[in-house]
């Protein structure tokens, strides 16, 4: 079975901004199957992000809509649809006992505190778990 990690709207710009692969980097670090999810919300995220700015931001969020392709796009349950974009990444990565992908500080430091362990960049070269995997 593989183990989902769930990507947030700033992880998947990082290719754009830094060249980083993040999906061979999280294959690297974690040695296993991986399924990468994206919640819809994200996704709405990103393209409200895409019509709002201009420049390289524009260019970074073209760019993460199309690494949105290699995911698997997750709609939550509706009872979870109005709850903020952060709080749907933390409760899917925590039923799906997965892994979150981030550069947020705050929804990292609320992921680890629950518990859930989280891959972010690390010198903007690599990416690096913190937490650990059940």
């Amino acid at each position: 079975m593989a183990l989902v990690v769930v990507l947030d709207t700033n992880i998947l710009t990082v290719p754009a901004q830094f060249g980083v692969d993040i999906f061979s980097e999280a294959e690297r670090v974690l040695e296993r199957n991986i399924e990468f999810v994206v919640l819809d919300s994200v996704v709405m995220e990103l393209e409200r992000n895409l019509k709002s700015t201009t420049g390289k931001e524009e260019r970074w969020f073209k760019i993460a809509l199309d690494l949105v392709e290699r995911c698997r796009i997750v709609r939550l349950p509706d009872a979870l649809q109005s709850i903020p974009v952060d709080e749907g990444i933390l409760e899917y990565a925590k039923s799906s006992k997965g892994v979150i992908a981030t550069n947020d500080k705050g929804l990292k430091e609320r992921a680890i505190s629950q518990g859930t362990p989280v891959l972010y960049l690390r010198g903007k070269k690599r990416l690096q778990l913190m937490g650990f995997i059940v």
